[in-house]
Parts: C-alpha cells; structure tokens; sequence
C-alpha cells in the first residue's frame, strides 16, 4: 500500500480565509440570491397586475356589452311602442280622414242630384207618365182612365204623343191640377190607380246617400218657422 505525504493548504488559501474573502463571497452569494428573489418577485407581481388588468378589463368589457345590449333592448321596445302607437295614430287618422271623404262624396253627390233632378224630371216625366199610362190601358182595355197631374206634366205626356190611339183618347181623362207638384202624376180608374212619384225615389235616393230627405228638411223648416 502506497502512503501518500501530507500536503499542508496552500498559505494564500489560509490568508485569504483569514483575512474574510470567504465571507465576503457568502455576503456576495447571499445578494445574488435576494436580487434573484426580489426580481422573480417583481417579475411575479408585474405578472399578477398585468394579469389583473387583463381580467379586469375583460370583465369591465363584459359588463359594458351587457348594459349596452340592454340598453339596446329597452329602446327597442320602446321604438316598438311608439311604432305601435304611431300605428294606430295614423289609422285612426286614416279612417277619419275616409269617413270626412265620404262625407264630402256624399254632399257633392247630394248637391248634383239637387241642382240635376229637376232638369232631368223636366226632361223625363212626360215620357214616364205616356208609358205608365200606355201600360195601364193596354191591361185594362175595358176602364176609363183618369189622369190628374200638373199642367206641365199633362203637356209633356201629350208631347211625347199620348195618347197615341183614338180608342185610347176615349178612355182617358185628363185633369190638369196646379197644386200637384211638376213630374208627378196619378192614374185613377175602377177599383184601382197608379201613382208616379219622382219626389218620392228622389227620398229614396237621397236616404240611400244618407241625407235628409225632402219631406224632412221641408218639415224641419217649418218646424223652425212655427215653433208652437
């Protein structure tokens, strides 16, 4: 077995231990590891606040879509409300807007049938009373006829060439009347007659038309005339 000698530590090993390099590369050591401690300890607490507002941005973000689509919502239902009402705002107006047309249509009609039924009656009555009465005859071939009627109206029936027929001339009697109003006539033989009555279907009209008929008005102005 080989022994080796005993080597003593090299002396500037012993100064510097005795001197407190040693020491002195422990303290230097020692800041190392707190400067790494303290960096990794910055660097974590960075990372958490970056972190943080990461999250925190992300959640303000979330909240503010959910009270931006809320708010969304809420003005749509109310433009969807004021829609609706503008709705029935507009068809209300709409069907006022017809009834005050017809209203208008119907007193312009109302207006013409006035101003024209008159020049249409002068025109027509003659002929209407001559075929009436034509009709009459020729159903009752055996009766006299008696036909009371304005002067007027006798004289337009006669212009349209009534009675046509000696036989017919025989039969019929006419009676010119002033109190009877102009277009209109009666027709009276045995056991019957005929009314024609223009005034009459110009009230039927006028009612159809929803206006107050002759008969009304006359007696609403003597109404006025004679309170008691």
């Amino acid at each position: 077995m080989m022994l080796r000698p005993f080597q003593p530590p090299p002396l500037l090993a012993l100064v510097a231990d005795e001197d407190g390099s040693a020491a002195a590369r422990l303290r230097a050591e020692e800041r190392i590891r707190a400067s790494a401690m303290e960096a990794g300890r910055q660097r974590g607490l960075e990372e958490g606040l970056a972190r943080g507002r990461a999250e925190g941005q992300a959640e303000g973000h979330a909240a503010a879509e959910q009270a931006l689509r809320a708010e969304l919502a809420q003005r749509g239902r109310q433009g969807a409300a004021a829609a609706a009402v503008a709705l029935e705002k507009l068809l209300a107006d709409h069907a006022e807007e017809r009834r005050r047309l017809d209203a208008e249509l119907r007193a312009t009609v109302v207006a013409a049938l006035e101003a024209l039924f008159p020049v249409l009656l002068a025109r027509a009555a003659g002929g209407e009373v001559a075929a009436l009465l034509a009709a009459a005859l020729a159903e009752r071939e055996a009766e006299a006829i008696t036909l009371r009627a304005h002067p007027g109206t006798l004289a337009a029936a006669q212009a349209e060439g009534f009675p046509g027929e000696p036989q017919d001339a025989g039969r019929l009697r006419l009676l010119p009347d002033n109190t009877m109003p102009p277009g209109q006539a009666e027709a009276a033989w045995a056991g019957g007659g005929l009314v024609y009555d223009p005034a009459a279907l110009r009230a039927q009209v006028l009612a159809i038309l929803g206006a107050p008929g002759p008969t009304q008005t006359d007696a609403a102005a003597a109404a006025q005339e004679n309170p008691s």
